[in-house]
């Protein structure tokens, strides 16, 4: 027997709330452009090999680090 169409509405409402809840959450993480692999050198504007990025900033911590 067929549910009613009263009964469908919730779920696919939730479904798509844990959907969307899913899409915002997996955005999260560090902001800024992509790191290049190691031993790479990254083109420079006028086309000629860049300077090496030397030494990165240490990671500060956060609160939720943990979490992870």
């Amino acid at each position: 027997m067929p549910r009613p169409a009263s009964c469908r509405v919730p779920r696919i409402l939730a479904l798509a709330m844990m959907l969307g809840a899913a899409a915002a959450l997996g955005g999260c993480g560090v902001k800024g452009p992509l790191e290049p692999p190691p031993g790479s050198v990254q083109p420079g504007p006028d086309g000629k090999p860049g300077k090496d990025p030397g030494i990165q900033k240490p990671h500060k911590p956060f609160l939720l680090d943990p979490l992870l």
